[in-house]
């Protein structure tokens, strides 16, 4: 129902560029929860274009980045998140330099990038908010890969998905877990 209406508004005579943009990035998440990634990155897309230097765009292209990240691949994400950098709006800069050092960290450690590919995956479940197959994929983390860097980037996503959904005794568990075990990084 969402997508129809959405589909309605951006397609309505006399809406605003911006109204459009805005209903554009809508229809694109929801896109890429239902799996229509292609599309989706159409949408991210077709903003970014439209609004190259304002920050509906660079919006745009932050969610078009991580999509390249969700799906693993991470050198586009890369070149992205570099642009993104010196974005003007903070917030937006500060998303991407800290997507960008992840990804970073986490291929020099391995260059095939296997943990982090399944990590971005999990980060997708929950988007999607398909929390168990998010917490199945991080556990498969941990086992496969017990001492990779990602180690904290698991408990932290736990603790993320725990507090989403309304566990707080649960998510403080892995808040500990990080504060005891890698307060250093």
């Amino acid at each position: 129902t969402a997508s129809i209406l959405l589909d309605e508004a951006i397609n309505m005579p006399g809406v605003s560029e911006t109204n459009q943009a805005d209903c554009k990035l809508e229809m694109a998440d929801i896109l890429l929860m239902t799996g229509d990634v292609w599309e989706a990155s159409l949408y991210y897309s077709q903003v970014e274009k439209a609004f190259k230097d304002d920050p509906i765009g660079h919006e745009a292209k932050l969610r078009n980045a991580k999509l390249s990240y969700y799906i693993g691949d991470f050198k586009w994400a890369q070149s992205q998140l570099t642009v993104l950098k010196g974005a003007t709006t903070k917030l937006i800069a500060n998303d991407a330099m800290e997507l960008s050092l992840m990804i970073s960290d986490n291929l020099a450690e391995d260059s095939v990038g296997t943990a982090l590919q399944m990590f971005a995956r999990a980060q997708l479940f929950s988007f999607r908010n398909r929390d168990s197959l998010a917490l199945i994929t991080l556990d498969s983390i941990t086992k496969q890969f017990p001492s990779h860097a990602l180690a904290d980037d698991v408990l932290y996503q736990r603790y993320k998905i725990k507090t989403k959904q309304g566990k707080p005794e649960e998510a403080i568990k892995y808040l500990q877990n990080l504060a005891d075990n890698y307060s250093f990084d």
